[in-house]
């Protein structure tokens, strides 16, 4: 099988991981795969994909992802590849002008369809119809979770036909650590990885630590990008007014390195999101030995179970009180670190790439 990868978010944040991830394995597994990937990022990709270097073909063009450009330029490249492609797989929604019969697409979220998007109406609106284009006009539609697949089906109908949801991995780079690596927090420590957009509800968990901070004598550390144009967010706002800035500590543009070493020796991971697509963080935690508890929402107790998707995340008093609980309990803390780790073998990575295989391989036969 012949198969074009499109890398116009390679480097981006989570689906840039997961282009990367995905297309490394694929190509492992001997499959030939052209992509093509913003020049910019010519160095940094020959230098990640040189060990399969063989089964890949990498076309560089000057244009970057949500850029006019993309949307034409990337048309011809596809027609050119006509003849030396069976299937095109889009790791997103933004499918160019020119649409090849046989694309298949990646749908990892809706939340700029939810009352959690926190960007312009302008950007809604285009998200909407890159999304209608993505599931008008390829041949099969990739979820990461059921509650996508869900979602998707609550707002557009019945289109599982051609829908097959296939969980994400976790990246060798969390599941192959064996770093000696001195903590670079020294205190112990409740961790919390992610942006501060709206739906990752940074500040409930803020304030939960508030009210426990006195009995339980940790620090609470934020890992995660915020928005470069403010000198001070609101969650900075709500650290002074809380008067918490002795007992938080922030990196704001961690490397992979500072994140699994924050995974690494945390006494709890935290992550109380009110909406996700999937939830690779947790997943990440646990498989770099972290005791994780999350949000209930669907998705979180689909691919955690209850245990670990244990709290009201719109309830600061309950999140407060299961993280006082587990850290004041040591066989709950290793109960639900166990159980993370039986969690764990649901998302093989081996499967979950045979699972992609079979998968394109139905639809370059005309199946679904």
């Amino acid at each position: 099988m012949r198969l074009y990868v499109d890398g116009l978010f390679y480097k981006g944040s989570g689906i840039g991981r997961y282009y990367a991830s995905l297309t490394k394995e694929l190509a492992a597994k001997g499959i030939k795969i052209y992509t093509c990937v913003p020049e910019r990022l010519k160095n940094s990709f020959e230098s990640e994909f040189k060990k399969v270097s063989n089964n890949i073909e990498a076309i560089y063009e000057n244009y970057d992802k949500f850029s006019i450009k993309a949307f034409f330029k990337q048309s011809n490249i596809l027609k050119k590849l006509k003849n030396n492609v069976d299937l095109y797989f889009f790791p997103h929604i933004n499918l160019p002008n020119y649409i090849p019969q046989n694309t298949v697409v990646t749908i990892h979220d809706l939340i700029p369809l939810t009352n959690f998007w926190d960007r312009s109406e302008i950007k809604r609106r285009i998200f909407t119809f890159y999304l209608k284009r993505a599931i008008n006009n390829s041949k099969g539609i990739i979820t990461v979770s059921y509650a996508v697949k869900n979602d998707l089906e609550s707002y557009f109908g019945n289109i599982g036909k051609k829908t097959k949801v296939i969980y994400e991995f976790i990246d060798d780079i969390f599941m192959n650590d064996t770093s000696l690596s001195d903590r670079i927090v020294k205190e112990d420590y409740i961790l919390f990885i992610g942006n501060r957009k709206k739906h990752k509800n940074l500040k409930n968990l803020v304030l939960a630590f508030d009210k426990i901070k006195d009995d339980i004598k940790l620090k609470l550390v934020i890992a995660g990008s915020k928005d470069k144009s403010l000198s001070e967010d609101e969650i900075d706002s709500l650290i002074n007014e809380l008067n918490l800035k002795e007992r938080i500590i922030t990196f704001t543009s961690p490397s992979d390195e500072e994140v699994i070493n924050l995974y690494k020796y945390a006494t709890l991971f935290v992550f109380p999101s009110l909406y996700e697509g999937f939830g690779l963080p947790p997943l990440e935690a646990i498989s770099c030995g972290c005791p994780t508890i999350t949000s209930n929402i669907p998705v979180l107790r689909e691919i955690l179970g209850n245990k670990i998707a244990c709290f009201d995340p719109y309830n600061a008093d309950d999140i407060a009180e299961k993280i006082y609980i587990v850290i004041k309990n040591r066989d709950l803390t290793i109960e639900i670190l166990e159980e993370g780790q039986n969690r764990l073998k649901l998302f093989d990575k081996n499967k979950i790439i045979e699972d992609y295989i079979n998968y394109f391989l139905s639809i370059k036969q005309g199946g679904q």
